[in-house]
């Protein structure tokens, strides 16, 4: 064994490996442990970190598990040992005591040390010898040396890679420097392309010189989309496998397509891209990248074109940091090609607005001419309805105020003025369309002027409404004379579509006379008497001051009306009605009063009709279904007796041209509490004119709810039996009008009996309303009818008296 003086300078140099960080320390640790295998013998050899409790050089039999163990080691000499020096009598004592746990088999001899003295938190040196014997005291002292030493060398190591992180940071910080100065400086010079009117592959291959100061870009293209969005146009390329590639092509599937509807930055390596043409997302056109790289330009929001460079030999040759340069400048690209295009377009204004100029100054006059034909149009056009080409409104009372003028002139100047209003045209329209609808308008319009004087005058009011000015009438017969020819004209058949249809007319007559304060007086009296020409049939009306009282009544009456709604003055009566031939009381029908503050109880006759014209009666309506339905839920809760008894109520036409229709009875029902099967809804034949289809369905819709049906008034005229047998109804009622003939009159009996036969043929039951007297009541019941309902069962009565009529329901029967 060589002296230990002599091996000290090689100590050294083995130490001054384990210093540098740029040598392996695993490596430097070897040499270490051949150092100290030449100085004391052939040893095991084992150093620990305690700073991140692990081994960094193990030559021993033991794992680094059993070393750090609970009964190990490195245990044993971190409690308080400043050295340890055993040989084997000590290692079997402390084995034997249990102050160590070791595996088979144990070294003869252990020495170890911390790294400087007792503070194993920085790490320990442990040498493991065959020997029986302790190490002689120069070889601990020389390992106390190797200790220390050791300490410093970790200490100089670290001190040394923390310095070199430093360099290498600062290196990158430096690099990312120059980085941007050249990015900045690109960007300048991409900026200052901006004010440059080169072509525009000229202006593309200054960017991609730009970008070869920043990145390996050989392949590099400049995509632009066209105008209209279809093409894709190449203004500058350059690549090594395809250098006569065309400039244009059409839109398709290509990873350029691919980014533009994106519109994101787009790297792909070669596994990527082939991923994108695999899954169908893009189509590989030309040869393949092995690392491809794309941001798209933008004008506001708009994608306009993308700026591409591609590799075809190196797999990861760009990096996301690049994707983001690329993105950076691609926005700077698309500024200058944005600028770029507005010069071109301010160039392009600038000669056009020469030319413009030029051919401006030429056509001056052509156009002045033009606008005054135009405005000319323009007066004619106001005054006119455009579908007929007849006056409108505005020219009409143009022409009334000239012929007031005129007759407060000339007193003895008589004329006439007709309100006409076609008849059946909301049905032509709702049912063959409005292109049929304006076709039957303009065929009006020809027949009024071929019925009139050259000096009379036909205008459109709006929608089917027409007036006429009779001129210089001489008398009141003239007027009515031209009026009917106009009835009669319009009475006959209009040829639309190879089909018949008819309208007719309701005209109204006003005599324009000295009295009048004004020409909208006129207009306001001949549409009066117009209305009531509908009212009598559509024979022509002459205006009489009783109409005026009428018409003043009237709106008198919808004023009234819309008051009463607000303050709730409508009470709901109840009239029973009965099973025929058992004389059991299975229903009543909820009928409205209107409790007018001044007037007293007023029946339905008196305001339903203006109601529905007012389209009030769709309020009414619901107040009377919302009212009649809680009253009932209430009775059926009191008195058990009126669970079977069902509640009716009538809906009118409306209820079929709201799409809430449903909601509203369901949510009526639920509010109040009452089942559905005790609800009846009765509508009536005339509802149903021109919305068979809707009415339907809604029926249908109803039906389901649970709620049963009937119709009303049957037998009135209106009704259809070719889709009668198409309404989910369980009752047909039958107007009183032939219930009240049929103890004396046998055509209503055969009426009657013809309706109880086809509601039975179609399984629906049949109820009679208007019985008056016992004699109706046998006949009805011989005929085979269910129910009845009239004065001679019981007459409609408030509800406060309903419980009372119900608790007496026999003695009521025995009128049944």
């Amino acid at each position: 064994m060589p002296p230990i003086a002599a091996n000290t300078n090689d100590l050294f140099a083995v130490i001054a490996q384990i210093t540098d960080p740029e040598r392996d320390l695993k490596a430097a640790l070897g040499h270490l442990h051949l150092w100290l295998a030449d100085t004391l013998g052939k040893i095991e050899l084992v150093i620990t970190n305690g700073d991140q409790d692990r081994v960094v050089y193990n030559a021993s039999i033991y794992s680094e598990a059993q070393i750090f163990a609970a009964g190990g080691l490195h245990r044993y000499l971190s409690k308080g040992q400043s050295g340890i020096n055993f040989g084997q009598a000590q290692m079997m004592e402390r084995i034997v005591n249990r102050q160590l746990d070791l595996d088979h088999p144990t070294p003869n001899s252990w020495l170890a040390l911390p790294w400087g003295g007792v503070r194993l938190d920085r790490g320990a040196i442990m040498v493991f010898s065959d020997r029986t014997t302790k190490f002689p005291p120069e070889q601990f002292s020389l390992m106390e040396t190797v200790a220390d030493a050791l300490e410093q060398a970790f200490s100089s190591r670290h001190a040394r890679q923390e310095l070199l992180k430093l360099k290498q940071q600062q290196q990158q910080v430096n690099q990312q420097l120059q980085q941007q100065q050249n990015l900045l400086s690109v960007q300048h010079q991409i900026a200052l392309l901006s004010g440059n009117p080169l072509p525009l592959n000229e202006l593309c291959r200054q960017f991609h010189e730009q970008f070869k100061a920043l990145l390996p870009c050989h392949n590099f293209y400049v995509a632009l989309l066209s105008q209209d969005d279809k093409w894709i146009e190449f203004p500058y390329i350059i690549d090594q496998y395809q250098p006569l590639l065309t400039k244009r092509r059409q839109l398709g599937d290509g990873i350029t397509e691919y980014l533009l509807r994106t519109q994101k930055p787009l790297l792909l390596n070669q596994q990527q891209r082939q991923a994108l043409v695999d899954n169908g997302e893009a189509t590989q056109m030309g040869h393949p990248a092995k690392s491809w790289m794309g941001a798209p330009l933008f004008s506001d929001d708009n994608v306009i074109g993308a700026v591409v460079i591609q590799d075809y030999q190196q797999e990861q040759r760009y990096s996301e940091q690049d994707l983001k340069m690329l993105s950076y400048l691609a926005h700077h690209i698309a500024n200058v090609l944005i600028i770029r295009q507005a010069h071109k377009a301010l160039s392009d204004n600038q000669q056009a607005l020469e030319g413009a100029v030029n051919e401006r100054t030429l056509a001056l006059q052509h156009e002045i001419a033009e606008r005054r034909r135009i405005e000319s149009q323009l007066r004619h056009d106001n005054l006119h309805d455009h579908l007929t080409g007849l006056p409108n409104r505005a020219l009409l009372l143009q022409r009334l105020e000239q012929l007031f003028a005129r007759q407060k002139r000339d007193p003895s100047y008589q004329y006439a003025l007709l309100y006409l209003d076609l008849d059946r045209f909301k049905m032509v329209n709702d049912s063959l369309g409005h292109l049929t609808g304006d076709n039957l308008l303009t065929q009006v319009s020809a027949r009024l002027k071929r019925c009139l004087r050259g000096t009379d005058t036909v205008a459109r009011l709006g929608g089917d409404e027409f007036a006429i000015i009779l001129d210089n009438v001489h008398t009141n017969d003239d007027a009515k004379t031209t009026a009917n020819r106009i009835h009669k004209m319009l009475s006959q058949p209009f040829l639309i579509n190879k089909e018949e249809i008819y309208s007719g007319a309701s005209i109204g007559i006003a005599y324009c006379d000295e009295n009048y304060e004004s020409p909208q007086a006129i207009l306001r009296d001949a549409d009066v008497a117009m209305y009531q020409s509908k009212a009598r049939g559509g024979q022509p009306i002459v205006f009489s001051a009783a109409m005026r009282k009428e018409a003043q009544r009237r709106l008198r009456l919808e004023t009234e009306l819309t008051r009463a709604i607000e303050q709730q003055q409508f009470v709901v009566h109840y009239q029973p009605v009965w099973r025929l031939d058992s004389k059991q009381l299975v229903g009543f029908e909820a009928l409205v009063r209107w409790n007018h503050p001044e007037r007293g109880l007023l029946m339905p006759v008196q305001f339903i009709e203006v109601m529905e014209e007012t389209k009030q009666i769709l309020e009414l309506d619901r107040w009377v279904m919302q009212h009649a339905c809680r009253q009932f839920a209430h009775w059926q809760k009191k008195y058990p007796r009126m669970s079977e008894i069902s509640i009716s109520v009538n809906l009118s036409s409306e209820w079929f041209s709201r799409q809430n229709s449903l909601d509203i009875i369901n949510t009526t029902l639920k509010q109040s509490g009452l089942p559905a099967k005790s609800l009846r809804l009765e509508i009536t034949e005339r509802s149903l004119l021109g919305q068979h289809e809707q009415a339907t369905i809604i029926l249908h819709q109803i039906r389901r709810l649970g709620v049963r049906l009937a119709m009303d008034d049957f037998g009135t005229g209106y009704s259809s039996l070719n889709y009668l047998h198409r309404l989910p109804l369980d009752i047909v009622k039958i107007d009183r009008s032939f219930t009240s003939q049929i103890h004396v009159e046998q055509r209503a009996k055969d009426v009657v009996q013809a309706i109880v036969h086809l509601a039975s043929a179609l399984n629906m039951k049949v109820n009679a309303e208007g019985i008056d007297n016992i004699q109706q009541i046998e006949i009805l019941r011989e005929m085979g009818c269910d129910f009845g309902q009239g004065f001679q069962l019981g007459k409609p009565m408030p509800s406060e008296r309903v419980p009372q009529f119900v608790s007496g329901k026999t003695a009521a029967a025995d009128a049944v």
